[in-house]
């Protein structure tokens, strides 16, 4: 579970909006929740920020967590990329704003430089779950590669036990060469997957395998739509930073997804 959670706040947000997010992040195991606004330097109104903090954690405290808060001037994601580090958080909890995102996540949004800063797990909201008092998850996918940083994600995929009942693991590879040469892979690949499913065997009720050929970006995205998954488990490559301009796997799918995301670094 992630029991210590870091979340950022613009301090726009209705107190209402916040309980809900709260409520959501206890379910995710919180025991410690860390509220961060970061302001631009010079400015001033740190005090304000501070004062209206302290009336979030005031409020939030009543819902079984431990609220801190902590308000900052510098750059936002790396303010809270390294409030985060420095806490040893298990988590980043970042809503993203609905139809907006795709526009602002291109043009290199706060919560893609969070994204792309953070050493921490980053969950970015998105439509699904809705969020509300009851709201539950049903499926999360897992799209892995096989490589280092798919398996990095391990421990946070075990830690969604008890939350979520099914797993559907997801591979998207190239068609080999030749046919001999597919058939080899295609039989390497089910290997693969069900070494990934029997890893994971004891922490879901269900686990579903799918191998495509394609682009990785846009099968995570069909797939998710599919089965309408609440969660994508992506392994962050730490990618330079032209080719996150240009866009990565990771980018692609955290922009264009209806699921919410949970990225590991």
């Amino acid at each position: 579970m992630f029991f210590n959670i870091v979340h950022p706040l613009e301090l726009s947000e209705s107190l209402t909006d916040i309980k809900l997010r709260v409520s959501f992040a206890v379910k995710l195991g919180a025991k410690k929740l860390t509220l961060v606004h970061v302001l631009n330097p010079g400015f001033g109104g740190k005090g304000n920020a501070e004062s209206r903090l302290r009336q979030f954690q005031e409020v939030l405290q009543e819902l079984g967590v431990n609220v801190d808060f902590q308000a900052e001037e510098g750059h936002v994601a790396s303010e809270i990329s390294r409030i985060a580090r420095e806490l040893k958080s298990d988590l980043i909890y970042v809503p993203a704003k609905g139809r907006n995102f795709l526009l602002t996540s291109l043009l290199g949004s706060v919560t893609q430089d969070v994204i792309r800063l953070a050493d921490n797990p980053v969950w970015v909201h998105k439509q699904r779950p809705f969020l509300q008092r009851s709201e539950s998850m049903y499926k999360a996918i897992f799209a892995t590669d096989f490589r280092e940083a798919a398996e990095r994600s391990y421990p946070a995929i075990r830690a969604l036990e008890g939350l979520i009942p099914e797993l559907i693991i997801l591979h998207v590879g190239d068609r080999a060469a030749d046919p001999y040469a597919e058939q080899i892979r295609r039989e390497r690949v089910q290997e693969r997957l069900a070494e990934v499913a029997k890893e994971f065997e004891p922490y879901f009720s269900r686990i579903r395998q799918s191998a495509r050929i394609g682009s990785p970006a846009s099968h995570i995205l069909s797939t998710a739509e599919e089965h309408k998954a609440d969660l994508i488990v992506l392994g962050r490559l730490n990618e330079p930073f032209p080719l996150h301009l240009l866009g990565s796997t990771s980018s692609r799918v955290t922009a264009r997804a209806k699921s919410s995301i949970l990225l590991i670094p």
